[in-house]
């Protein structure tokens, strides 16, 4: 058993619950707007699971096993088909050109490679297909990267695995996503400091007739 990743699942909603208030208008903000057949990055114990008011279906890329059993949980309460595959998002066993949305909410900062996901939800979206996303990210200010910096190291502990210092808006700016739309903005919350975040949606390619 891994201790560290047992007890940050196990403890995750409780966590969680200090600044989960401030987060639900920006969860509601991009799940509300999955359409048809969804994936979702990095399911976690299940706190997007309510505001799926457009899916059809949704499948659950979750490579932890301790987020795992809690959402096969938490899945029965959900009126639509809900699939939980164990893979990572940088190999989602997820057939190309085949999904409507795919959703990432505070995942790209404990991804092993932010890069190779968001390459993965372009690859598994068909043309015209939306990548929602609500993260965490790098400070602009100077004032703001040192505090990071020092933050980072105990944070990614206690975290197993959370970057506090993470360009993510740049490796979606960088890929092949089109028309992509974002706010950037400091989330004030219960701690004496503010934390960079951006939620925005961006769309794949059309194919050409």
């Amino acid at each position: 058993m891994n201790i560290s990743k047992w007890f940050f699942a196990s403890w995750y909603d409780i966590l969680n619950s200090i600044v989960e208030p401030f987060v639900i208008p920006y969860r509601k903000q991009t799940t509300s707007k999955c359409e048809g057949y969804v994936v979702e990055i990095g399911g976690g114990t299940g706190a997007n699971l309510s505001f799926f008011d457009n899916a059809e279906k949704i499948t659950i890329v979750e490579p932890d096993k301790y987020m795992r059993k809690i959402l096969h949980q938490r899945i029965h309460n959900v009126k639509i088909p809900v699939q939980i595959i164990s893979t990572t998002g940088e190999n989602m066993l997820v057939e190309s050109n085949s999904v409507d949305s795919v959703l990432c909410t505070l995942v790209l900062c404990m991804v092993d490679d932010v890069e190779k996901v968001i390459n993965e939800a372009y690859r598994i979206l068909k043309p015209g297909g939306k990548f929602y996303f609500y993260e965490h990210i790098q400070a602009n200010s100077k004032s703001g990267k040192i505090f990071q910096l020092i933050l980072d190291p105990f944070w990614k502990f206690a975290t197993t695995g959370c970057h506090l210092r993470r360009t993510t808006l740049e490796h979606i700016k960088n890929s092949e996503f089109t028309d992509i739309q974002y706010d950037y903005f400091n989330l004030k919350v219960w701690i004496p400091f503010t934390i960079p975040n951006i939620v925005g949606e961006a769309t794949k390619k059309q194919e050409l007739n």
